[in-house]
């Protein structure tokens, strides 16, 4: 297997090892704590930072960290500074109580997206400098896995040592795992990157306001499909929704249906994440034979198929076979949906911007994350779970009518690109 390959993989995992800690496991923490699901929803405000990154991407591809950027490189300098605070805010939340100080949980749990979401900024510009377009396909899969197995850890990993032991201890084990991701930092090369032509701010007509409004307008001037941006920018919207919704209400619809915290965990997130980890397999392999467009409109087609299992759950209660169908179908379609996600926001990215195209993108998705587990939260103590889970089914439609009306010239437009990298 190519080293590059290898890379990805590992840094997936370290993505994806803080992710779950704002959100699902949380939001079982939480829950056991006696919170309401309105709380609980609105507690998902603190992974905002996921969905506003874009707003200091440009900083990490104009901006370079003194002294060290000289030493390690832009790319491997602003993932050491993103990884020391990201464990200290580990460390603090750990020592939260929601019964004694929500507040503070909040502050702490905000911290920690924050520098997990630059750390995320970061690993998908190295992957996408560092990996041909003929093997984006590959590379999307693996970090996929990656990130998987970050989440088996801070999901299924968390919720066993806070049974044996207490959410403050299991906080703290994940602070001391974040520390090893540094070492693979030291290790990894900086990417070779296009050099940034920056506007010309030398003479006096240009105030400080222009000078900022320019360094971060120049990203999407440089964008090659501004055009389409708004077309694209929706269809991200409507296509992540539902697995959002799923990914953040599971865990207290799941309380309250009354499966144990041990229950959730091996079926929730160990089995569940295993299935992700072949659902990003089988993701791969589909773009490699149809293709990314085909393959996005195929997922949100079993998109709809595991939201309707969700119904199905709410009417049966605590029943663990339906549980295992359930858990299996959404969470072996969330793999395949993330790699192709990422493999089709990648194609559209390009330097010296890989880091501001990719990451405003992807946070429209994880706008659309926060909103609607907000909302949903709100939404499931008003009405039933099965009314829920069938408004996340018609959520699906848009999206369906977005890629196949209006962003089908856009992903050929992509797969093209991608031939003609093969042939050259």
């Amino acid at each position: 297997m190519d080293i590059r390959i290898v890379r990805i993989l590992a840094l997936g995992f370290v993505s994806g090892l803080p992710f779950l800690l704002t959100l699902s496991t949380l939001s079982y923490w939480l829950a056991e704590d006696g919170a309401t699901n309105t709380a609980i929803g609105l507690f998902m405000i603190v992974s905002l930072p996921y969905s506003f990154k874009f707003i200091w991407a440009p900083v990490v591809d104009y901006v370079g960290i003194p002294f060290l950027t000289k030493r390690w490189g832009k790319r491997r300098s602003w993932l050491l500074v993103s990884q020391v605070l990201l464990t200290f805010s580990l460390f603090a939340m750990g020592f939260c109580s929601p019964a004694e100080n929500l507040l503070q949980l909040g502050v702490t749990a905000t911290l920690v997206a924050v520098f997990s979401a630059t750390q995320d900024i970061i690993i998908d510009a190295y992957r996408i400098e560092t990996i041909s377009a003929k093997n984006c396909g590959t590379a999307a899969a693996f970090e996929t896995i990656g990130f998987r197995f970050g989440m088996l850890i801070s999901g299924a990993g968390a919720l066993y040592l806070a049974a044996i032991f207490s959410w403050q201890h299991a906080y703290h084990i994940m602070a001391f795992l974040s520390i090893l991701s540094l070492g693979l930092t030291c290790i990894i090369p900086e990417p070779i990157s296009t050099t940034i032509v920056k506007p010309d701010f030398s003479g006096r007509q240009h105030h400080f306001l222009k000078r900022l409004a320019s360094f971060f307008i120049l990203p999407i001037r440089q964008f090659a499909h501004k055009d389409k941006l708004w077309m694209i920018l929706a269809f991200i919207f409507f296509f992540k929704m539902t697995d959002t919704v799923l990914n953040s209400m599971s865990a207290p619809f799941l309380c309250d249906l009354g499966f144990s915290k041990l229950e959730f965990a091996n079926v929730s997130k160990l089995f569940g994440i295993t299935l992700m980890v072949i659902g990003g397999l089988i993701g791969g392999l589909m773009i490699q034979r149809l293709g990314i467009y085909q393959s996005a409109t195929m997922c949100a087609v079993l998109q709809a198929v595991s939201a309707l299992m969700f119904t199905i759950q709410s009417l049966s209660g605590h029943d663990s076979n339906i549980l295992m169908i359930t858990v299996g179908s959404e969470s072996l379609c969330s793999g395949m949906t993330s790699t192709i996600f990422i493999a089709l926001l990648s194609g559209l990215c390009t330097q010296p911007h890989t880091a501001s195209h990719f990451t405003l993108l992807y946070s429209f998705g994880s706008l659309c994350r926060v909103g609607t587990s907000a909302m949903a939260g709100w939404l499931a103590d008003q009405v039933s779970w099965s009314v829920l889970f069938l408004f996340c089914f018609a959520a699906l439609v848009p999206s369906v009518i977005l890629l196949n009306g209006i962003l089908s010239d856009t992903a050929d437009s992509s797969e093209s690109d991608v031939q003609q990298a093969n042939r050259a």
